[in-house]
């Protein structure tokens, strides 16, 4: 007996009752670097009682419920954002999760160098936007944040801390609310291999973003000063000088050359991506680990979802997966 996919569409108008809409496909998606998850639903204008017309609006509640297990299972719930029509009858409503409140609220801070964490719960506090859980995090720089949105302004801070530090953060929502750490919990890790669920695999690896030399100057608009330069002496030999310049305000010996070896860590490396097409697991999501086996493209071990694209049709459940492959820990 094959796997039970069986998914449906509810939507709901304020103030009126659930209804079941009737759908041809949906695709569902999210990414790491992603404020929201998206939901887009094919459907057909209506011809008759077994597919009446939809009447779907923009603000309307569009819930994806999956029935996988036997139990109805909550995957998605949002709004419709976009609402695209055609000559044929098409109808495609696209919605988006709460993330889409990250996106449309901007925010105005002030920090003399207060650690992220607290910077994060001031912002996301300043728009209303409630709080999962952010954990303790290392002190950022001191900066203005004005007239970005709260996601911009979000990413920023992770990619501060990120550049300094080392620790890759990420932004989720979930149930509505907002969280912030290093990986996204999950109950049980996926096996996705060959002879099993696997459909598809690929994988590419690049020198073209590499750097093998980090400079750190600080100065004004008149003079500038090398504070630290950090070198990959093997890169170099391998590959040749390749410069990044960093800029910075303080001139600090010591932050400059911290700063120069987290980044010419984070740069040094040959950059090696991977995708892969499998039947679909609602459980599988970005950020989730998984474990894949696929012996030609060598991809053998634990990885993260960095971002995935469902494409659910009446009985079938597809994905397609982007992984992070700095291989991830058991």
């Amino acid at each position: 007996m094959g796997p039970n996919y069986d998914y449906r569409i509810h939507l709901q108008k304020r103030g009126q009752k659930t209804i079941l809409l009737p759908f041809s496909e949906v695709t569902w998606s999210g990414g790491r670097q992603e404020a929201k998850r998206t939901l887009e639903v094919k459907l057909h204008q209506g011809r008759d009682k077994f597919w009446p017309d939809p009447k779907v609006e923009e603000g309307d509640f569009v819930e994806l419920v999956s029935f996988f297990t036997g139990s109805p299972r909550s995957l998605f719930s949002g709004i419709v954002i976009d609402l695209n029509k055609n000559a044929k009858g098409d109808i495609s409503p696209v919605a988006y999760d709460y993330g889409y409140y990250l996106l449309n609220n901007d925010v105005v801070a002030i920090t003399t160098g207060e650690p992220a964490d607290r910077l994060l719960r001031r912002m996301f506090e300043q728009v209303g936007i409630p709080i999962g859980d952010i954990g303790l995090m290392p002190p950022v720089e001191k900066q203005v944040i004005r007239g970005k949105s709260l996601w911009d302004a979000t990413a920023d801070i992770l990619n501060q801390v990120y550049k300094t530090h080392g620790v890759r953060y990420w932004c989720w929502i979930e149930n509505g609310k907002a969280y912030i750490g290093t990986q996204r919990g999950q109950t049980k890790r996926w096996k996705i291999e060959q002879g099993g669920a696997l459909l598809d695999a690929s994988r590419k690896r690049s020198i073209a973003g590499m750097r093998t030399v980090v400079r750190v100057i600080g100065g004004d608009d008149k003079s500038n000063v090398l504070l630290h330069e950090e070198l990959d002496s093997a890169g170099i030999k391998k590959y040749g000088k390749l410069v990044k310049v960093i800029e910075v305000q303080d001139k600090n010996k010591g932050s400059a050359v911290s700063q120069a070896k987290q980044e010419l860590k984070n740069l040094s490396k040959v950059k090696d991506e991977a995708s892969i097409s499998s039947l679909g697991i609602d459980d599988v999501i970005s950020g989730t680990k998984i474990e894949v086996y696929e012996e030609f493209t060598e991809l053998k071990g634990i990885y993260t979802v960095w971002s995935d694209s469902h494409t659910i049709r009446p009985g079938y459940h597809e994905m397609k997966l982007q992984l992070q492959m700095e291989k991830a820990g058991a």
